[in-house]
């Protein structure tokens, strides 16, 4: 029996930042443009930079192209195929491809608008659902994009996420959320304490990135201004005030060009003035300013074929550290999902008390590109077999013509002019089924199968064919 005190009630707060008892800002940012909500349109000029650009997509691309799938340990299998179907995930280890998805959640883009909440900080989606066959059933996701978002609504004591506001409404005004947070999936990037609207990626990249779009406009003026020189007129006698009018006219005017001349008086010639003496490197500034905005992100190696140093191990070290990064981040966005939408969809259906089953991810930075002469090691060690599957995927990457059953079946390095065809007195059944056994034989030989079976009708193909090399098949 419980003889202490319970903490049943919470009696501080997580920031003293509330503002109207409800609506959050950032009392340690510093800088008042990045004061959410006005930094929502400033990250929005900052993803169109070049070099940001680079970063995000560094993240995002990782992430997208990552495995993502339902893991079902320890939970009911009804429940778990259900989840899986209605956020258009397979199940981890059982559920293969299927037809495409013309209806409900599409995982794909639900991971790609997810992921702007790398960029703005925070991204949230409103939840839609039906009743089907006596279940609720996800059927969409929306999007409610940041920059709609008039406030965030949180719970000042807990410091528990409530909703947020996209109108005026006289339920807003009462502190009330328009939309409540039961019926939203929310995503707050770096989060601290109460600080719903997340941190953005791109936040230390900040300072770099307002110097690089000063200095790119000085850069332009400059080199537009002073690029071939300032036209100056030299006088060897005093002209007189309408002839100095003229020459200033002149000259203001003056632009290159095919046609372009100029006529001056007696004792006036034509300079070209050029900037003398040493000037500001403004473009190895911006260089070492991209470097700034790679290095907030753990991206140096978007930099390594442009600087003075760096090697290829050096490179693999980077890569290392910020796969680790998008890992991560990728392990919070599944975490942040499974809390959010699968276990509310367990509990609409099977109450609070039924397991759920988790989103999980994978493969990111870990995708090898399949080669001739690394799928030509597996097959001859015997790490992989030559199935159908593996056929057809070898003929489809390599852009090699299917199975003509009609063709004659040539073994590797056989002379062509002595090839045996098919007898065409054989009935077609016959010569149909000859044929395959044939192509089946050879195929065992070219991907290292082993010794094919043998019968009158074989090729003599012997474990030597699993020495062949399958670049030579490549286009």
């Amino acid at each position: 029996m419980v003889t202490m005190a319970l903490p049943t009630r919470f009696r501080g707060f997580v920031d003293d930042s509330q503002e109207y008892a409800s609506w959050l800002s950032d009392a340690l940012e510093h800088i008042p443009e990045l004061q959410y909500p006005l930094n929502i349109p400033v990250f929005g000029m900052m993803r169109k930079d070049a070099q940001i650009a680079a970063v995000l997509a560094g993240y995002t691309l990782q992430i997208r192209r990552a495995s993502w799938a339902v893991d079902g340990a320890g939970c009911n299998p009804q429940v778990v195929k259900r989840v899986a179907d209605d956020i258009g995930l397979p199940v981890a280890g059982e559920d293969k491809p299927g037809a495409a998805r013309v209806r409900g959640v599409s995982w794909t883009q639900h991971l790609r608008s997810a992921l702007l909440s790398l960029p703005y900080g925070h991204m949230g989606m409103e939840m839609l659902a039906e009743l089907r066959d006596g279940k609720a059933r996800l059927t969409a996701l929306a999007d409610r994009m940041p920059h709609t978002i008039s406030e965030i609504h949180v719970d000042p004591s807990s410091g528990d996420f409530l909703g947020v506001s996209q109108d005026a409404t006289l339920a807003t005004l009462a502190g009330k959320p328009q939309i409540p947070a039961d019926r939203m999936v929310w995503y707050a990037h770096e989060r601290e304490g109460s600080s719903w609207q997340g941190r953005s990626l791109i936040r230390s990249a900040y300072g770099p990135w307002v110097f690089k779009r000063e200095l790119q406009v000085i850069l332009a003026q400059s080199s537009k201004r002073f690029g071939m020189g300032i036209p100056t007129i030299v006088w060897d006698i005093d002209p007189t005030p309408t002839q100095h009018a003229d020459a200033l006219r002149a000259v203001t005017a003056m632009r290159a060009g095919n046609e372009a001349g100029l006529v001056l008086p007696r004792g006036a010639r034509l300079e070209l003035a050029a900037q003398t003496g040493t000037t500001p490197d403004t473009l190895g500034f911006i260089k070492w300013l991209d470097l700034q905005i790679a290095k907030s992100a753990m991206m140096q190696h978007l930099d390594l074929g442009s600087t003075d140093s760096g090697s290829r191990a050096l490179g693999e070290t980077f890569v290392d550290v910020l796969m680790m990064a998008i890992q991560a981040e990728a392990e919070d966005l599944a975490e942040a999902f499974t809390r959010q939408v699968c276990a509310r969809l367990v509990e609409w259906n099977e109450g609070t008390d039924e397991p759920v089953p988790r989103v999980v991810v994978s493969g990111i930075g870990d995708r090898h590109e399949v080669t001739a002469e690394a799928l030509n090691s597996l097959l001859s060690s015997g790490a992989l077999d030559a199935d159908p599957a593996v056929k057809a995927f070898v003929r489809q990457k390599y852009g090699l013509p299917g199975i003509d059953p009609d063709a004659p079946v040539v073994a590797p390095g056989a002379d062509l002019t002595k090839t045996e065809p098919v007898d065409p007195g054989t009935p077609a059944d016959e010569a149909a089924t000859a044929v395959a056994a044939r192509q089946a034989d050879l195929d065992w030989g070219l991907f290292g199968g082993g010794q094919p079976d043998t019968g009158p009708d074989d090729l003599d193909v012997t474990d030597d064919a699993a020495d062949v090399d399958l670049t030579a098949f490549a286009p």
